[in-house]
């Protein structure tokens, strides 16, 4: 998948933590969309199915829905979570079945469609989860997520939707969540207690849709094969946005990006604060500028 990261760096001088706000999500139903069951998608689902678990038994609903129009092929056995029994089954089915099995009263369904195909309901707040590894899956991500807030900007609706989008190359990665596109620093003033609004992660990192890889037509697969990537690179990249989902629910969540460098060993969060705020829309209309 693709990465935004190169030498990330600890910033133990980054004191906007103290001025961070959380993102208010305290419903008490909730939909969870997975677009993308591959490298990274295929090891969150397990994590969200025990956190949907558990916040069932606590009394908050979660119904779980993946998303992929691929089939499990031989060279997706060394990177993602599957067996050599799930050779040839939908990537989103398989998984689907598997935890269905092990949590019985989970809302967990499967729809094998490309990412250009999602179509949200509108009546339950949701969190879309991107693990997609192209620009184009991303950008049909984005432009649903446009319409979306569209309809919130003009009154038509006030469930929330939040994005949160996974990329990773060999040994590093970065998960961010958004939910607004503009690049106005107005549209992104902070309330004193929480945060309602973030720039969409296409924002946050613009080249996410930018394909200046040379591989970009290999799938996150045949890339890993080709460059070596780590083993363990998308369950990182899992926890930390399985971690993110478990502190949005609990309306706890105060980091818009979690940066993952498994070589360095290292992990890097940018806090909801104004400052950082500020600084990622004006380095994003830099980005827009130049391009």
């Amino acid at each position: 998948m693709s990465s935004l990261s190169n030498h990330l760096q600890l910033e133990l001088s980054d004191l906007s933590v103290i001025n961070a706000k959380p993102i208010y999500f305290n419903y008490s139903s909730v939909r969870i969309y997975v677009v993308g069951c591959g490298g990274t998608g295929s090891f969150l689902v397990p994590h969200l199915c025990r956190l949907a678990n558990w916040f069932n038994n606590a009394g908050k609903q979660i119904s779980i829905t993946l998303i992929d129009f691929d089939r499990i092929e031989e060279k997706n056995l060394y990177r993602q979570n599957f067996c050599q029994a799930e050779l040839g089954y939908n990537k989103a089915q398989a998984l689907a079945v598997r935890y269905k099995a092990m949590f019985p009263k989970l809302k967990i369904g499967a729809i094998e469609d490309p990412a250009s195909a999602i179509s949200l309901d509108r009546s339950t707040p949701t969190v879309i989860i991107g693990c997609v590894d192209n620009a184009a899956a991303r950008k049909s991500i984005e432009e649903l997520m446009i319409e979306y807030s569209g309809l919130i900007a003009h009154g038509f609706n006030q469930i929330p939707c939040w994005w949160i989008d996974c990329g990773n190359d060999y040994t590093h990665g970065q998960v961010a969540i958004g939910n607004w596109y503009s690049v106005e620093l107005d549209d992104y003033i902070l309330e004193p207690a929480t945060c309602t609004t973030l720039p969409l992660p296409t924002i946050q990192y613009p080249e996410l849709l930018l394909q200046t890889d040379e591989h970009e037509t290999l799938s996150c697969a045949e890339r890993a094969l080709l460059n070596g990537q780590s083993l363990n690179i998308n369950s990182q990249m899992a926890i930390a946005a399985g971690e993110m989902v478990h502190q949005l629910l609990n309306s706890q969540l105060k980091r818009m990006q979690v940066e993952v460098d498994i070589f360095r060993g290292s992990m890097n969060s940018t806090w909801i604060s104004q400052e950082n705020i500020d600084r990622t829309v004006g380095r994003a209309i830099s980005v827009i500028d130049a391009n």
